[in-house]
């Protein structure tokens, strides 16, 4: 799905005063990292590292593993591409509704996928060889806690798990199933820098896994995958991790305030979600023309969910800017009601 993600802002000629369809950290770049990267600008006249090795020890430290249990991605996608790459003629089961980047890159490489129902995780058995858990969900934000995972991984000792912790720092609700790692060799986790960090033009990610893994994967990869600037961005940020990290607790208060003010709009009806992003329910099959009146009506951008399986023309999905914008998107939405 090339071009069916959210933040298809590249789409309108239109200067939008909020951006709803995109999960990344409300307050964009941080003005260090954005410095250090203008100086680190000469550095793309050499290759990087093959393996961006410098920013994979920093990795593993921050972690608390070892080296060979980390691949440094060009973002969280390249990493579920690499994964399905190694189960070729096989099956993969991806919970709906899901990231579709799962789904398009077993069809890559040809592992066929099969679908379970997302909130059911629990109480599906699985008989495919891979299985893949977004967790926070994305998009509804649905998470499932590391003692539940560790019930999954347990229960399926031949069947792989690869948890996309995408946006794990984007909720007080679960923590992440690295210290799994210890335990099992049938998991596999991806992380992604470009969330967090807001530096998603970057492509940033990486793979904590087993040994065995590490090496099947590097195996796969290709050289040089990750570039000079995404390695200089993430060799500042563990360097610098307590004091670029984003504090959480105000964004998700947003979000709360967010989700009960739509909610409390007729027509509208929100999935709660514990992140900083949430699906809302029309009461309409309308999210595409929704869509279109908020970019050109109020130069405001949401996600047409529509494109996710499992939903259909009455999802919207929404991620939580500040309060001031928030309050815009309440304000259109309730006029788009008076406008029908």
């Amino acid at each position: 799905m090339i071009y069916g993600h959210g933040d298809d802002a590249y789409r309108y000629e239109v200067v939008f005063k909020a951006n709803f369809s995109s999960n990344v950290w409300y307050q964009r770049t941080a003005p260090v990292l954005l410095q250090h990267l203008q100086e680190q600008l000469p550095t793309i006249a050499n290759y990087p590292t093959p393996n961006a090795d410098e920013l994979a020890a920093r990795i593993t430290a921050h972690h608390q593993l070892r080296a060979t249990q980390v691949v440094v991605t060009n973002g969280a996608t390249e990493a579920f591409y690499l994964i399905t790459k190694l189960f070729a003629g096989q099956t993969a089961a991806i919970g709906t509704p899901t990231f579709s980047e799962y789904e398009d890159a077993c069809q890559c490489h040809g592992v066929q996928p099969v679908y379970y129902d997302r909130a059911a995780v629990l109480d599906t058995h699985f008989d495919a060889e891979v299985v893949f858990i977004c967790n926070p969900n994305n998009p509804d934000g649905y998470c499932n806690t590391v003692a539940e995972i560790r019930q999954l991984v347990t229960a399926h000792p031949h069947t792989t798990f690869v948890i996309d912790e995408a946006y794990i720092d984007f909720t007080s609700q679960i923590r992440s199933s690295v210290v799994l790692l210890q335990e099992f060799d049938n998991l596999i986790i991806v992380r992604s820098l470009t969330k967090l960090f807001s530096i998603p033009g970057l492509r940033l990610g990486y793979i904590l896994c087993s040994e065995q893994w590490q090496k099947k994967l590097q195996q796969a990869s290709m050289p040089w995958s990750v570039n000079a600037m995404a390695i200089a961005a993430g060799n500042y940020i563990y360097d610098h991790y307590t004091a670029l990290v984003p504090t959480m607790e105000t964004l998700l208060r947003y979000s709360a305030a967010f989700q009960k003010a739509i909610d409390a709009l007729e027509g509208y009806t929100v999935v709660p979600s514990p992140t900083n992003y949430f699906l809302v329910r029309l009461a309409q099959p309308v999210a595409t023309q929704l869509k279109e009146y908020l970019v050109h009506t109020h130069q405001l951008l949401i996600r047409d969910a529509s494109n996710f399986r499992g939903l259909d023309g009455h999802y919207i999905r929404i991620a939580s800017q500040d309060s001031a914008q928030n309050q815009l998107l309440v304000n259109a939405l309730a006029e788009w009601n008076t406008s029908e």
